[in-house]
């Protein structure tokens, strides 16, 4: 005869190993749906590096929100512009430390003064600078001018 064998299953080992075997499958198709995802293209939009000359010529910036960094003693500030295909919409400080307005308090009237010149179309060589924050305009017209070289149609 046959010896029969009896096996000893303990319910938390049972648990735990189906808790991990539905996690490893929870893993795995997250990750398929990651890469096929990025296998897909989103339709009708090019970032501006791969965009064709097949642009208009009447346009000036490619439509986007581009960002620039500045450094005012040892602290980084972010600027951020946006624009359409030939109009500044607006120009702003992104995360701006309270600490920072307090110490440079003319950052942002200076800042909403270029972007109010810049939403009427008036060409950057154009601008006319306040007389009490000449040098903080300028700075910041140095970033504006960083930041807009990424969004110029060549």
């Amino acid at each position: 005869m046959s010896k029969t064998k009896i096996v000893v299953f303990k319910l938390k080992e049972l648990l735990l190993t189906a808790a991990l075997v539905v996690f490893g499958v929870a893993i795995l198709l997250l990750v398929v749906a990651l890469v096929s995802m990025e296998k897909e293209s989103t339709p009708g939009i090019t970032p501006p590096s791969a965009q064709s000359d097949s642009t208009e010529t009447s346009a000036m910036y490619y439509p986007g929100v581009y960002t620039s960094t500045m450094e005012l003693n040892d602290t980084t500030i972010h600027l951020e512009l946006v624009c359409d295909s030939d109009h500044i919409n607006s120009v702003r400080l992104v995360n701006l430390d309270e600490a920072v307005e307090t110490m440079y308090p003319l950052l942002n009237p200076a800042l909403e003064d270029l972007e109010l010149q810049l939403s009427k179309n008036i060409p950057f060589e154009e601008l006319e600078l306040t007389e009490g924050s000449t040098y903080t305009q300028t700075l910041l017209m140095e970033a504006i001018e960083r930041t807009l070289e990424k969004a110029v149609v060549e």
